[in-house]
């Protein structure tokens, strides 16, 4: 019930009011060194790893994998040791298992970092928002940009650092998190991406200086104001916005 198809042997379970660990013996067959896919022979050693895994029963669950350094005897690799992995349970450098880091991925996607720390407090689940944060991948950047693009800034931490967001409007989706807000980075990132006929911007000086500089055929349309101060924004007369064609 814990490791389904998962070559480890259950040695004992300690339990306490809060943590169940369960201490668990790798015992697939020979790995295969990583280096030049020989297969290992001797064994050098062992060690445990402790892995945090998905609660169960309520109470916060701790794996302690213990598994297994070997010997490379070829001559001609690099590697003179290294440890097996075990498949669908362990990975390299990770301290929580598969299972556990495919539920945090999930909580990432659709609650983000502080939400998501706080469901992860709720249900047993050892991660903090910059362990959630770190989880997320950046999305793939199409050769192509998208017909209509926005732009807007986006803050990494409130009231410290700002990068910009573009995103596809008639997608729906994030296109591409710029690193800051300068005239300078946006523009790059257009002039090295043609298609955008429609640019529905942030009315931020450096933006327009982007559009300016690298995307002068597309049509501009920006952020809309209030409708009881039409035509204004902090205190600074703008134009109003231009329609989009129908």
């Amino acid at each position: 019930m814990l490791f389904p198809e998962i070559d480890v042997r259950l040695e004992r379970v300690d339990f306490t009011a809060d943590v169940l660990v369960v201490v668990a013996v790798a015992c697939g067959p020979a790995p295969r060194c990583p280096g030049c896919r020989a297969r290992a022979r001797r064994i050098h050693s062992s060690y445990e790893r402790g892995l945090a895994e998905r609660p169960l029963t309520g109470k916060r669950l701790r794996v302690g994998l213990r598994v297994w350094r070997f010997f490379c005897d070829r001559a001609s690799c690099r590697r003179l040791t290294f440890v097996e992995r075990v498949s669908g349970l362990s990975e390299r450098y990770r301290r929580s298992s598969l299972g556990l880091t495919k539920w945090l991925h999930a909580v990432a996607v659709e609650f983000g970092g502080r939400p998501g720390e706080g469901l992860c407090r709720k249900t047993h689940l050892a991660a903090g928002r910059s362990r959630l944060l770190e989880l997320l991948e950046s999305p793939p950047v199409p050769e192509r940009a998208p017909r209509v693009l926005g732009v807007d800034e986006f803050a990494f931490r409130k009231g410290c650092t700002y990068g910009t967001v573009l995103v596809n409007v008639e997608a729906g989706q994030v296109v591409d998190v710029l690193p800051d807000r300068t005239s300078e980075t946006c523009a790059d990132w257009l002039r090295d991406r043609s298609g955008v006929e429609v640019i529905c911007r942030d009315r931020s000086s450096a933006y327009t200086r982007a559009v300016k500089a690298a995307a002068q055929h597309a049509l501009e349309v920006g952020s809309l104001a209030p409708a009881s101060e039409p035509g204004r924004r902090g205190g600074e007369d703008l134009p109003p916005a231009p329609r989009l064609p129908a």
